[in-house]
């Protein structure tokens, strides 16, 4: 099991939230998401999945990747 934080900027709501964890649940090999508003911090978990497609998810959600944690 791999585990990546992400720092995103632009996320304001739930709905927001509900967005991004839609994007990435689409991306080969990930099994969860977990979104923190106030934080801006983005945990994915899955099995092999590749980063710039999470990153490039993201982008396609409509947020920005400030940094990879």
């Amino acid at each position: 099991m791999t585990e990546q934080r992400y720092h995103v900027t632009g996320m304001t709501c739930g709905s927001c939230a509900g967005k991004l964890r839609s994007e990435l649940g689409g991306v080969l090999g990930v099994n969860s998401v977990h979104v923190d508003i106030d934080t801006g911090a983005v945990t994915v978990t899955g099995e092999a999945f590749d980063g710039s497609k999470v990153c490039a998810a993201i982008k396609e959600a409509g947020f920005e990747v400030a940094a990879v944690l």
